[in-house]
């Protein structure tokens, strides 16, 4: 897995690829913790070259979304695969979540 940040002006892109799983969740938790401390407004999540995701990283990223409400802060999803849609939708997640088709739409919040 590999996760790249970056930065663009009010927000911020977390870019996630590979799996997420119970092995590399603990370092998206890192840097969602990271985003936390800094109290960044917007953090988007693009999970576009994401090719797996267990339920451990559908937690990790609940507890990120739940740490950033904490001082007002938004994580969205974007680019979010099929299978993982299907997913957030069958756990009516879907409206736990923003989720968004691409990043500008996603910076604009529609």
């Amino acid at each position: 897995m590999k996760i790249h940040t970056e930065d663009y002006g009010q927000f911020k892109v977390l870019k996630v690829a590979g799996k997420v799983d119970i092995l590399t969740s603990s370092e998206i938790r890192a840097k969602l913790a990271e985003v936390a401390r800094a109290k960044i407004n917007v953090l988007v999540v693009d999970l576009d070259k994401v090719v797996y995701m267990d339920s451990s990283g559908l937690a990790t990223f609940l507890e990120g979304l739940k740490s950033m409400k904490e001082y007002g802060g938004v994580l969205r999803l974007v680019n979010v695969p099929e299978r993982i849609d299907k997913v957030l939708k069958l756990m009516k997640l879907d409206q736990v979540f923003e989720v968004y088709e691409s990043v500008d739409e996603a910076a604009r919040g529609k």
